[in-house]
């Protein structure tokens, strides 16, 4: 099979490594019907991966096949654990890079959550742009407006002093063009910041976490590549490495000059990334039996449910159970997500009060997020239900 070129260094030969045919394009876009779930469209997911600059993209993404509406919903801040996180890393940028009275423009804002906080610890005026965006056009009395589209190289009037992008760049084919709008958009503002958080391609191989990968992530980053990447689009690059518990990565950057040169030779870390996939290769058949081996067994013993159906746990469904005999549910805080079905296997999902109904009794749990854990056992505890809910 011929690859097509890596996307961030043109190199013309990468290697397929891993291959999953008709999986559903989207993750994050619950069906109001088991039926409409079941047909949702599929593509294939040829994971490629890059020796040149260590860069892993789907070889065979389709971005034709995915459809950015306000159906599609990812909103992470039902968790108080992840509340907590946005709001120290919106203090942490407002302190570092003294944010007040300033122009935030967030790139694939979301519900606006992230922009509203940013805004809200450093009186900023905010503008958020996302084709998914549902709400008032402004909030904040009118400090924080909303544009229901794409960020182009176009938007040049707003001037931002910072331009955070959290958990967009994964979604696109061709992560330089997007880096070269807002390089273009940010002009000769060289003080301007910005932002990206992307999830980290180590923490997925490290943890043999086979329900990470998946179509609507068509493009997953080191720290090193992703810095990369920036310096080739017209970037100084302050700072890039984990966040969130290593499950994210994180990189803090500001414009080069105009006419600068982009970064030189391709990330020497790059090669060294092959061993870790080939590792990961190694070990994720016998984790996928460990965790089907889990499912057997809560089933026999009088039923499996996931908690988390976002992508993980749709994933790991569709992968594990794609005929929807073995799982019975899966459970999310997520009031959006509930009383609808998991794209590919049309898995019910249910909040987690239907656990104390008599149809919701199952004999164990599997929890897809290691650090919702926690808060998610104190869910149960305080529901007065003793239920094993393991880590996968």
């Amino acid at each position: 099979m011929t690859m097509r070129a890596c996307p961030l260094c043109a190199n013309p030969f990468p290697r397929l490594f891993l291959e999953r045919r008709g999986v559903p394009v989207h993750q994050n876009r619950a069906c109001p019907s088991a039926e409409e779930a079941r047909q949702f469209r599929r593509g294939d997911l040829l994971l490629t991966f890059c020796s040149g600059c260590g860069f892993v993209f789907n070889s065979a993404f389709d971005p034709g096949c995915l459809s950015y509406s306000a159906a599609y919903e990812n909103t992470q801040t039902c968790s108080p654990y992840f509340r907590q996180y946005l709001s120290k890393l919106a203090s942490s940028l407002v302190t570092k890079y003294d944010l007040r009275d300033k122009v935030v423009v967030e790139v694939g804002c979301g519900k606006g959550d992230f922009l509203r906080e940013v805004c809200k610890d450093g009186r900023n005026r905010g503008i958020g742009f996302d084709p998914t965006y549902v709400g008032p056009e402004t909030l904040e009395g009118g400090a924080v407006q909303f544009v229901r589209d794409f960020y182009d190289s176009q938007q040049t009037q707003f001037a931002p002093d910072l331009v955070c992008c959290r958990h967009v760049i994964e979604h696109l084919q061709s992560p330089l063009e997007m880096l070269r709008a807002v390089r273009q958009a940010i002009g000769d503002r060289l003080n301007s910041t910005v932002f990206f958080e992307t999830p980290a391609l180590p923490w997925t191989l490290n943890s043999f976490a086979f329900w990470d990968l998946f179509y609507e992530h068509c493009s997953y980053f080191t720290a090193e590549s992703l810095a990369w990447a920036f310096e080739q689009t017209g970037f100084h690059v302050i700072e890039a490495g984990p966040a969130f518990d290593e499950q994210y990565l994180h990189i803090e950057a500001r414009p080069a000059p105009s006419g600068g040169s982009p970064g030189g030779s391709h990330p020497r870390s790059a090669p060294e990334l092959w061993p870790k996939i080939q590792a990961f290769l190694a070990g994720v058949e016998q984790r996928m039996r460990a965790c089907e081996e889990k499912i057997t067994t809560f089933s026999r013993a009088g039923g499996c449910a996931i908690w988390g159906a976002a992508a993980k746990g749709a994933t790991l469904a569709n992968v594990l159970d794609p005929q929807n005999q073995r799982i019975r549910f899966l459970i999310d805080i997520n009031p959006a997500k509930q009383g609808k079905y998991v794209p590919g296997t049309g898995h019910p999902i249910l909040p987690p009060e239907h656990l104390r109904d008599r149809t919701g009794r199952v004999a164990g749990i599997l929890n897809m997020n290691p650090s919702y854990l926690e808060e998610n056992r104190i869910i149960l505890s305080q529901m007065g239900l003793d239920i094993p809910i393991v880590q996968l």
